[in-house]
């Protein structure tokens, strides 16, 4: 009874941990979030838009449309290059926003983090995503692993030696200092 108990107990925590676990629109509202963060003056997707959060659909769509004339790269053509590259990308970042913002489902994920703050840790799969270790940092986490794997057994082992070497001191003691060795029968044919 008490194998299939801690089964069940597993099969819950895997379970809840797969519930619990930020899903791909989570985030691209994490990444957007930053990117809006360090680029614009406000990371309120609503200021960015000049709205309410109780803003309509429509309402989004009309700010959308006036801020698309003024930031549309093909407006922007007079700028140079590297001006022209950043209200290229505002322009994006603007687009990614309000089809966020359009969608109920994700307006309201992006309501609950606006309400209660975008998390500092997002789990190991945001990680992954931004950073993803290189061939180089592979090889020497597995030399890193396998050295200190190799420095652990060779302790154990030179602990049970030592332990050993002391329960034999200690028979010898309880035999008056001779060292009884057993000696192994050999099956002879």
């Amino acid at each position: 009874m008490k194998p299939v108990f801690v089964l069940a107990l597993l099969a819950a925590l895997a379970s809840l941990s797969v519930v619990l676990a930020w899903d791909k629109l989570d985030h691209e509202i994490f990444e957007l979030y930053d990117d809006v963060k360090k680029n614009e003056a406000t990371a309120d997707w609503y200021e960015l838009l000049s709205l309410g959060p109780k803003a309509t659909v429509n309402e989004i769509n009309k700010a959308y449309r006036q801020l698309s004339r003024k930031y549309h790269p093909d407006k922007l053509q007079t700028l140079s290059s590297e001006a022209s590259q950043q209200q290229k990308r505002r322009f994006q970042r603007l687009s990614l926003v309000v089809n966020i913002l359009r969608d109920p489902e994700s307006r309201k994920k992006y309501n609950f983090f606006r309400k209660n703050g975008v998390p500092a840790w997002r789990g190991t799969g945001y990680l992954y995503n931004r950073w993803r270790p290189g061939f180089g940092t592979v090889v020497v986490g597995l030399l890193a692993f396998s050295a200190s794997m190799q420095y652990l057994f060779q302790y154990l082992s030179y602990w049970r030696a030592r332990q050993r070497i002391v329960e034999m001191e200690m028979e010898a003691k309880r035999n008056g200092g001779q060292l009884k060795l057993k000696k192994k029968q050999s099956k002879g044919r």
